[in-house]
């Protein structure tokens, strides 16, 4: 230091102890610069307004260098409470950055999960039902039209595609029950999935029947049929175009029906569709206009299908014998249910009786 600078107040030399060699060597060139005060520094002097007179000199000696520390002064702890103003004055930006940071982070996350769950929800088949004693028609994507009888459920993608405005290969559904189609020409395939069969179309107009105990029972003692589950059988009839029936599990065994009338079943998901045969439509069709039809059916499958249509139970007595026996019924209009009870008696030597939910089938007494 030059002669005529002034010597450094003792609470200035206390206060350099603390820097590091690099902060004294600054401040001292710092405090011959100034050339000291015009009036010396006393014990009573204020260091914070010493400081700021220097810093208001040099604002250099106040700058935050890259490692975050201020120049010529040692890393401060976070509750130094001799710390310069201006850094103290950074750190609610730096909460403020962090909690910005955090804010956008949660929405990213929660737009995340929105849209995770609307692809969910989007991914969801849908289910349309017809109930018992009810007929309902659907209109499905592609402008095809299924006309559901009582007690079926057809499901399908949504808009039959594989993700939202991706189309899937195939416009595919899968049905439970009995369902007339008139499917719309396309340039993809239109396949109805059952539990037992695949039937595969691109534009023509069918029934599909797919009811427990739905074989035949001229078909029930087939070689390709013996593990066959009558419950899963599934009986298609063409009225316009051409289909291709198949097992579920053997694609490979395909059957074409080419002619109006012609008829096909598949008895169980890994059996052999049976040949094309003539059948009469009326039958296959009879419910599309409220109307009632069994052609060659077992007793009890009738019974099932009239407690569909009428939301009815009917019971059969431990007298009655034959169950599997053919029965033949044609009603061209809507019956109502004790009619067909009647009609059906007296053709197997039945009576029936009411019960609190329906009716009950009995063997007649012997002589009647």
């Amino acid at each position: 230091m030059s002669n005529d600078t002034p010597s450094l107040p003792d609470f200035l030399k206390e206060r350099l102890q603390e820097e590091s060699p690099e902060g004294r060597s600054s401040l001292g060139a710092v405090w011959e610069l100034l050339g000291g005060a015009d009036a010396p520094a006393t014990e009573e002097a204020d260091p914070d307004a010493a400081w700021e007179a220097l810093t208001e000199a040099h604002p250099e000696l106040d700058a935050t260098p890259a490692n975050g520390t201020a120049s010529g002064t040692a890393p401060q702890t976070e509750q130094t409470e001799a710390a310069p103003k201006s850094r103290r004055r950074q750190r609610p930006a730096r909460r403020s950055r962090r909690a910005h940071s955090w804010r956008v982070a949660m929405g990213l996350a929660v737009a995340t999960l929105v849209l995770a769950g609307g692809l969910w929800l989007w991914r969801q088949p849908v289910t349309i039902t017809a109930p018992l004693g009810q007929q309902r028609t659907a209109a499905l994507p592609d402008g095809s039209t299924a006309h559901l009888n009582s007690g079926t459920t057809l499901t399908y993608r949504r808009g039959f595609q594989s993700w939202p405005f991706v189309d899937a290969a195939r416009r595919a559904v899968e049905l439970g029950g009995e369902a007339f189609f008139e499917v719309e020409d396309g340039d993809r395939p239109f396949l109805i999935e059952t539990a037992s069969a695949e039937v595969a179309v691109t534009g023509t107009r069918f029934n599909v029947r797919a009811r427990p105990g739905n074989a035949r029972p001229e078909n029930a003692d087939r070689d390709d049929a013996r593990s066959a589950n009558p419950a899963a059988a599934t009986e298609v009839t063409l009225v316009a175009g051409r289909v291709e029936v198949a097992a579920r599990t053997r694609p490979e065994r395909r059957v074409v029906l080419s002619e109006p009338g012609a008829r096909s079943q598949v008895a169980g998901p890994d059996a052999t569709p049976t040949p094309p045969e003539r059948a009469a439509p009326k039958y296959a069709l009879a419910w599309r206009n409220g109307g009632f039809a069994a052609q060659a059916r077992p007793l009890a499958s009738v019974l099932q299908d009239l407690e569909r249509r009428f939301d009815a139970t009917l019971r059969l007595h431990d007298s009655v014998e034959e169950t599997r026996a053919p029965v033949s019924l044609y009603y061209p209009e809507a019956p109502d249910l004790e009619t067909i009870l009647h009609d059906l008696c007296t053709a197997r030597n039945l009576n029936y009786r009411p019960t609190s939910r329906g009716f009950e089938l009995f063997a007649a007494p012997a002589g009647r």
